[in-house]
């Protein structure tokens, strides 16, 4: 087993609880330096203790990571950086919160906890989202200025994933539908961009600093051609979120859009 095996199977959160800086780096504690795997707390041996058997994940790597996340964002200072992530500071039971719209829904902030409107917790994977998102700090300014995602650094393995659960999956869904793609995206907040060579253009800001541009186009049946998306992200993107954390915003709304959040 080298160092790419084992670092699969950590939770890639970089806590830093088994004492080294980075999860690679403790894989390549382990493999070159004869490191103990049980440093770490999330890992264990499969089978016999003395076979040296494979190392495995034992906790969910959501919760890993959100723990981590939580104890980062601690000691952001909310009142600082809330006007540039678009959201306000409000005040409930002596805790400070971060109220912000995330695909339409009025959400709140807190070193402890993501929360609905409605009082609800939101989906770990969601609460990973937001507090990337403030971990960011908002201290970047928008370009207004719309690239695909390739033209990212190190995005090219990317591109095939927002392909297939984002552009294709909306393609599909809304094909000979795009007046009700229309609907669907403009109820999270979406702007229709009118001078645009798509059939549908659309804004949808996923996160007050986080818009999404989205093309539709129909079916054209007498060509044979199928209906097809094309997903945009601001230039500047990257100051407001890393690039696995924009995908994920960009599959969120499309699973809101096709009615399966």
């Amino acid at each position: 087993m080298n160092a790419l095996d084992i670092v699969k199977k950590t939770p890639r959160s970089n806590c830093g609880e088994c004492g080294y800086p980075a999860c690679m780096a403790f894989a390549v504690a382990v493999v070159s330096a004869g490191a103990d795997p049980s440093a770490c707390p999330y890992l264990q041996r499969d089978g016999d203790n003395e076979g040296g058997g494979d190392i495995q994940r034992v906790h969910d790597p959501d919760t890993v990571l959100l723990r981590t996340l939580k104890k980062k964002v601690s000691t952001v200072d909310l009142a600082e950086c809330g006007p540039g992530l678009g959201g306000t500071v409000v005040e409930e039971n002596g805790r400070q919160m971060l109220r912000l719209l995330y695909l339409g829904e009025t959400v709140f902030i807190s070193s402890e906890s993501v929360v609905s409107s409605a009082g609800g917790e939101l989906d770990p994977r969601d609460q990973i989202l937001l507090y990337n998102y403030l971990f960011f700090g908002g201290a970047g300014r928008l370009a207004g200025d719309w690239v695909g995602l390739e033209s990212f650094p190190n995005s090219i393995s990317k591109v095939v994933t927002l392909k297939r659960y984002t552009e294709d999956r909306l393609a599909r869904e809304f094909q000979g539908r795009g007046r009700e793609l229309e609907r669907v995206l403009v109820r999270m907040g979406a702007r229709k961009v009118d001078e645009c060579h798509a059939d549908f253009c659309a804004v949808v800001p996923v996160l007050p600093r986080v818009p999404v541009q989205v093309h539709f186009w129909d079916a054209d049946e007498d060509d044979g051609f199928p209906a097809g998306v094309k997903v945009l992200f601001d230039r500047n993107a990257l100051e407001f979120l890393d690039i696995e954390s924009l995908i994920f915003a960009a599959e969120r709304m499309t699973e809101k859009a096709c009615g399966q959040e």
